[in-house]
C-alpha cells in the first residue's frame, strides 16, 4: 500500500460521501448530522464549546474519511480487482455508522433506524466506496 494511494482513496472517498449526503439533506430538507463532532466528543470525553463544534465536526467527518482510505488501499496492493475490490469495501466504508457510532453510543443501532434510513445510510457508504475506489485508481496514474 503506498501513502499516495490511501490518501487518494480517502479524499475521494470523502469527497464523494460529502456530496451524497449534502445533496440527500437538501432534497429532504434535514440538518447536518451531529454524528462526527458527537463522536469525537464522546472519544474525548467533553463537551466541546459550541462555537467549536461545526469545525469539529468538519475535522472529525474529514479525519474518518481520509483513514478509510488505508483499507481501500490496501485492497489494490492485494491485487483484488474491481468490481470485487469495490463491493468487498462497502462493509469496511459502513463500518462507521453501522457499527463503531452505535458502539460509542452516539446514534441508535440500525436495526432501530428503519429500513429508510439504513438504505439511505448504505447508498452514502456506497458512494464513498465508489470514490475510494476511483482515488485509488486516480492514484495509479
Amino acid at each position: 500500500m503506498s501513502l499516495r494511494s490511501a490518501l487518494f482513496a480517502g479524499a475521494a472517498g470523502t469527497l464523494a460521501i460529502t456530496a451524497s449526503s449534502t445533496l440527500e439533506m437538501r432534497v429532504r430538507g434535514r440538518p447536518p448530522s451531529t454524528a462526527p463532532v458527537d463522536t469525537l466528543e464522546r472519544v474525548v470525553g467533553r463537551r466541546l464549546p459550541e462555537r467549536w463544534r461545526p469545525a469539529a465536526g468538519t475535522a472529525a467527518h474529514l479525519a474518518s474519511g481520509l483513514a478509510l482510505g488505508a483499507p481501500r488501499a490496501l485492497l489494490a496492493r492485494a491485487g483484488v480487482r474491481e468490481p470485487a475490490a469495490t463491493a468487498l469495501f462497502v462493509p469496511v466504508a459502513c463500518l462507521p455508522d453501522f457499527a463503531i457510532v452505535p458502539a460509542l453510543g452516539v446514534t441508535e443501532p440500525p436495526w432501530r433506524w428503519g429500513a429508510t434510513e439504513i438504505a439511505i445510510s448504505a447508498l452514502h457508504h456506497l458512494a464513498y466506496a465508489a470514490g475510494a475506489s476511483a482515488g485509488v485508481a486516480l492514484a495509479d496514474v
